[in-house]
This record gives C-alpha cells, sequence and structure tokens, in this order.
C-alpha cells in the first residue's frame, strides 16, 4: 500500500464529499456506540450474567429497593459513574466481567459469589473512594446543604463535621456507610 496516496486529494471525489462521508460515519458510529453502552447498563443487561446471584434481592430488600418513596435503584446508578470520562472507563473495566462469565467455571452461581464476596465488596469499595462516591451523591447531592428530618441528630452532626473538613481530608460515602445495598462481608 502506498501511504503517500492516503494524503493526496482524490482524483474521483471531491473534499465536500469525503467530509461529508467522513461526518456521517462519525455520527452513526457515535450514536451506535453511545446506544451500546447505555443498553449494556440496564439491569436487565447485569442480570445475564449475575442471574443466579442474589444481588437484585439484596437491593430489593434493602433502603435503595425497598423504601417509603417507592424508589429502585438500578445497577448502574450505583455501579457506574455518570461523568462522560468516568463512565467510558468504567464501561472498558467492567467489560472483563463478560469474560469472566465465559471462562471462570461456575461464575453464574451463589457459591462464587460467597467464596468472591469480599474481594468483589473491596473492589467495589475502593472504586467508590476513588471516584468520591459520585455514584452516591447523584442521588444524595444536598447531604450537606439541606439534611433530611429522618436523619438523627448524630447523622446530621457527621455530615455537617465531615463538610467542614478540607475536601482531601473528607471521608466519602463508602468510607461510613458500607454494606448499604448489597452485605459487606466481614472477613
Amino acid at each position: 500500500m502506498n501511504w503517500r496516496a492516503l494524503f493526496k486529494p482524490s482524483a474521483k471525489y471531491s473534499i465536500f464529499a469525503l467530509l461529508l462521508v467522513g461526518i456521517i460515519i462519525g455520527v452513526v458510529g457515535y450514536f451506535a456506540t453511545q446506544t451500546t453502552l447505555h443498553m449494556t447498563s440496564t439491569d436487565e443487561f447485569c442480570m445475564s450474567c449475575h442471574s443466579n446471584h442474589s444481588l437484585k434481592d439484596e437491593v430489593l430488600a434493602s433502603a435503595h429497593g425497598n423504601n417509603k418513596n417507592g424508589i429502585v435503584v438500578q445497577c448502574q446508578q450505583c455501579h457506574i459513574a455518570q461523568e462522560p470520562f468516568a463512565y467510558l472507563k468504567k464501561k472498558i473495566i467492567v467489560s472483563k466481567d463478560v469474560i469472566g462469565f465465559l471462562t471462570i467455571d461456575g461464575f453464574n452461581t451463589q457459591e462464587w459469589l460467597e467464596a468472591n464476596r469480599k474481594e468483589q465488596a473491596d473492589l467495589a469499595r475502593d472504586y467508590l473512594r476513588a471516584i468520591d462516591s459520585s455514584t452516591c451523591q447523584n442521588c444524595h447531592n444536598r447531604i450537606y446543604e439541606n439534611q433530611s428530618e429522618n436523619m438523627s441528630k448524630m447523622a446530621v452532626r457527621m455530615h455537617s463535621n465531615n463538610f467542614k473538613k478540607e475536601p482531601e481530608k473528607r471521608k466519602t460515602c463508602i468510607d461510613c456507610h458500607k454494606g448499604v445495598a448489597h452485605p459487606y462481608p466481614k472477613s
């Protein structure tokens, strides 16, 4: 292949035609990618690999799945940051889970989950710390300014004291709220 030919103007097509084709391919590619990313962020997609795990039942039994407001949190709301770059980065990282589903013997069993729960919980905890629990704060976005009257006085005080600290010295949600949707293993 002659690489110089790639940089020469085309004798058959105008620059405008080539530019238009490039834009069309780019737009179609962008929307196809966005559709794929969002389709693979549904509970149905997540449960296709975790169908024999108790994970969905754990969420439904928690305050995030059984609350007075009737809100049921979806997998991606907690497990995937919503900021565009962080979202794409996490989607690339979790694509290895599909490989695990295909290659790890017994991956889709409750026994595998229980045997690996601590390791998986620690990975989730570390991820939430790395993103400053931004997935929590997408819903609980006014925890410091407009605290619920349902919060105990001690919880109000703890959140207020944490907010007064320098940002780099603050605890993030997961530091105090382990096991909110899934049981956090003791050992």
